[in-house]
């Protein structure tokens, strides 16, 4: 059987990587996803919301199955986004092979991109799978529209990032949220403008060097 793989949050400061993978018959997957007068096919990014919600019901209902993995943000912190990268897709295969009667080591796994992050002999890389392949394309669709409803959940605890319009990217109100409260648990602090922004304005703005501190209280007994 093929499998598709996919991953949605590579870029982003705040929230897990998500790894979709997908099976099924290419054909019905590819009936459902072709573009029109086009010999590519509906990927995540070329979907709304709402659009993309439709096309999952549908690829679900004519038999595809899914399985997601994530990897946090310490976890990437901890092990890099190639090593982070794999460990969602690991575990995205052990959530699809839980719905199935597959075996994942005799499969054939497609991968997007040129960089094999699954460390594993049986993947076919394809550069552009995404709209290239129907099997991607299913994998990116499943995959975002999970970790979107994972921003969006997180930011009902964690509302002063954005996450429900930034998803944890680099949006202008992201910013003013590190710029004011500093990274959240979910922010990947090995991120360089996690680093950069993430000392908030508070602590900033009220901080005294220990002399400083020390010349006040002189100045205000001396008064």
């Amino acid at each position: 059987m093929l499998v598709g793989v996919d991953e949605v949050g590579r870029g982003a400061w705040a929230g897990p990587l998500a790894v979709g993978v997908a099976t099924g018959e290419v054909a019905i997957a590819g009936g459902i996803l072709k573009r029109r007068h086009s010999e590519s096919y509906y990927d995540s990014k070329a979907l709304s919301p709402r659009q993309r919600l439709v096309l999952f019901h549908e690829l679900q209902g004519r038999g595809l199955v899914f399985g997601i993995g994530y990897a946090a943000a310490p976890e990437i912190d901890a092990l890099g986004l190639t090593g982070a990268l794999s460990l969602a897709a690991e575990r995205g295969l052990v959530d699809l092979a839980s719905k199935t009667s597959m075996s994942i080591d005799g499969d054939c796994l497609l991968l997007d991109g040129k960089h094999n992050y699954l460390r594993r002999t049986n993947v076919t890389m394809i550069v552009g799978g995404d709209y290239l392949h129907p099997l991607i394309a299913a994998a990116s669709i499943a995959a975002k529209l999970a970790r979107d409803a994972l921003m969006i959940s997180m930011d009902e605890e964690l509302p002063y990032w954005d996450f429900v319009s930034s998803k944890g990217y680099g949006s202008k109100r992201h910013r003013f949220g590190l710029l004011w409260q500093g990274p959240s648990i979910e922010h990947r602090r090995s991120f360089r403008p996690v680093r950069e922004l993430g000392v908030p304005v508070s602590a900033q703005f009220f901080h005294l060097p220990s002399g400083k501190v020390d010349s006040c209280c002189e100045d205000s007994r001396s008064g």
